[in-house]
């Protein structure tokens, strides 16, 4: 095993040990269950079905936002590189949706937009200056030459776009979306923790909260915890993958 996983591992027994002392000291399950409570109602979570179709609910969800605050970074991005005017523009856009507080953005868009579109809406708002600012930087440290040299070949395009500035900017693109996908999904249940739309993550914790059950409550944080892990797990691997 090596000595970086090793630590890893400490670091996990750290935070359960802190628990179990914890849970035994305070000995109120609805401040602060035991860990066999917890795992308990992990349990009963993960074998009702209709857990699974909260999950994806709220994942199919975060996707589709993510797909297109993607498509629209990548826009602005392209429309920044090429004229510094549009850049400076937008700048002040992209501040105010990186510094303001999420529940003004909630509240606000819950009048306007009812319970159902407002998650969806507040993500894209705060996912999108992540991944803006990670492409405008890639597209900013690709050599000028090399532009030089496609400017003198092909105008700019989807095909040349996709085959040559994509690549160029592939490690920016993942880290764009590895950062923006758990910060996304914290921020998904936020919204519907607010909103509750029916059958999401968001709704079943507000409605646990209100019925004073902690334990359920740090079960689907686990499981919450499990899939942003999983994902990047994965896209770090897509990203060593294509690298080679």
């Amino acid at each position: 095993m090596k000595k970086d996983n090793l630590f890893i591992l400490f670091g996990l027994a750290m935070i359960i040990l802190v628990w179990l002392f914890s849970s035994l000291h305070i000995n109120n399950a609805l401040v602060l269950p035991t860990i066999s409570q917890v795992f308990n109602s992990l349990k009963t979570i993960l074998s009702t079905s209709k857990s699974y179709l909260i999950i994806f609910n709220t994942f199919l969800k975060l996707v589709f936002t993510m797909i297109i605050s993607l498509v629209i970074a990548i826009i602005l991005a392209i429309l920044s590189i090429f004229s510094l005017k549009f850049e400076k523009f937008i700048k002040p856009m992209i501040v105010i949706f990186k510094t303001i507080p999420i529940v003004s953005i909630i509240i606000l868009l819950l009048v306007f937009l009812g319970n159902n579109k407002s998650p969806y809406v507040v993500t894209l708002l705060v996912v999108l200056p992540i991944m803006y600012e990670s492409l405008l930087t890639g597209f900013k440290n690709i050599n000028p030459e090399i532009l030089d040299d496609v400017k003198t070949i092909s105008n700019l395009n989807l095909s040349v776009f996709r085959t040559i500035y994509i690549p160029l900017i592939f490690q920016y693109l993942m880290m764009g979306l590895t950062q923006s996908f758990g910060l996304g999904l914290k921020v998904m249940i936020m919204g519907e923790f607010i909103a509750q739309p029916n059958n999401t993550i968001g709704y079943i914790m507000q409605l646990e909260r209100s019925n004073l059950n902690t334990p359920a409550i740090l079960a689907w944080t686990i499981i919450l915890i499990i899939i942003i892990l999983v994902i990047e797990l994965i896209l770090n691997k897509i990203t060593k993958a294509l690298e080679y």
